[in-house]
């Protein structure tokens, strides 16, 4: 939904410096779009519960990961808030190297999935999504970090206000994470990959050197 990054200016009429997020689950990475500038902007840091602290920086974007049990059971949601700058001469305009402000990392099955409740849709009353409240989270300070000079490491350097979707139960992801579904579905996969083996053993079948036998046949 939003950033705050209390060091970083608001854009001006030749140079401006504007965050996006790059967030990573499992393999898969996605960047959103850099953010838009809206000092108005109260909704996201009301919601959030954050009071006093603003969320100028508006992304109203959505990125949709489709998730494995595998990253269910893994380090979880990895969020890097980075800033791009751009200087604009005339028709020209120059994009600077991104620069790195601060990272934080949520774990699935502790912090999003709990916090998604079933709702209806509006559009469709036979389908449900279940959804979070807007959640803030802080991010650390990293070393050579933007905006880190009276920021110690590990320090919250900014915040983002955050809120997930999803398309499954929740329970039933939490169930596939637990030791007996894991279990199982290792034992699962380990038979399949035993029965392979074995009809890869055996041997082919010889040839077949039989002749019709034609007799006679009584009328």
């Amino acid at each position: 939904l939003s950033a705050s990054l209390p060091g970083l200016p608001a854009p001006g009429n030749f140079t401006r410096s504007r965050p996006f997020l790059q967030l990573n689950v499992g393999s898969v990475e996605k960047d959103t779009e850099p953010a838009d500038y809206n000092p108005n902007s109260t909704r996201s840091e009301k919601a959030a519960g954050a009071e006093g602290t603003q969320y100028p920086w508006r992304f109203d974007e959505q990125v949709t990961f489709t998730v494995t049990t595998e990253d269910l059971s893994g380090p979880g949601l990895k969020l890097r808030l980075r800033v791009i700058s751009d200087t604009q001469f005339g028709f020209l305009q120059f994009s600077g190297r991104p620069a790195d402000v601060g990272e934080a990392t949520l774990d699935l099955q502790k912090r999003i999935l709990p916090s998604c409740l079933q709702q209806t849709l509006k559009s469709d009353k036979r389908r449900c999504v279940w959804c979070s409240p807007v959640v803030p989270v802080p991010l650390a300070h990293i070393k050579g970090g933007l905006l880190g000079a009276e920021c110690k490491l590990g320090e919250a350097i900014a915040h983002v206000a955050l809120l997930f979707s999803l398309d499954t139960d929740p329970d039933y992801l939490l169930d596939l994470t637990r030791p007996s579904t894991l279990k199982l579905q290792q034992t699962l996969r380990e038979s399949a990959d035993e029965m392979s083996r074995f009809i890869d053993s055996l041997p082919a079948a010889p040839p077949c050197c039989c002749q019709p036998y034609m007799g006679d046949i009584d009328p």
